[in-house]
């Protein structure tokens, strides 16, 4: 009886290692792809850079990586507008005129081209991150 006790805590503890282990190798992975997403990004205040997170969060029983943005604008940002935006779902009457809320200028415009930052990162830390996690 005391060995089955014995065998069963050193597994759980087992587990928690792993456990402890994956979710700081997974953190260095959000970390990665957020370093490099900051090189990709676009940069007019730095706001948008200084701004890229990473998370490590628990979810459906998995260990879940997140990075990106919260600013309002980095969608537009990432996925481009009007005739523009990464999966052709953006504004189709071009051009338009808007008016800039800081300098109270107008453009004309028919969108931004995307920039997607996020992805590119994703891609190009892949073989990084498979190592990392054990899938490569």
């Amino acid at each position: 009886m005391a060995n089955e006790i014995e065998f069963e805590k050193s597994v759980d503890d087992a587990v928690k290692e792993y456990e402890k282990r994956f979710r700081k190798n997974m953190q260095t992975a959000a970390d990665l792809v957020a370093n490099k997403a900051k090189q990709n990004v676009g940069v007019q205040t730095g706001a948008l850079r200084a701004d890229i997170k990473t998370e490590v969060v628990d979810e459906n029983d998995e260990i879940v990586g997140r990075v990106g943005n919260t600013l309002e604008y980095a969608i537009y940002h990432h996925q481009g507008t009007g005739i523009h935006a990464a999966n052709g779902d953006g504004r189709k009457d071009v051009p338009w005129v808007y008016k800039d809320p800081k300098s109270g200028n107008f453009y004309k415009t028919s969108g931004a081209k995307a920039n997607p930052y996020l992805r590119d990162a994703v891609q190009s830390e892949r073989t990084k991150v498979e190592r990392l996690l054990g899938g490569g």
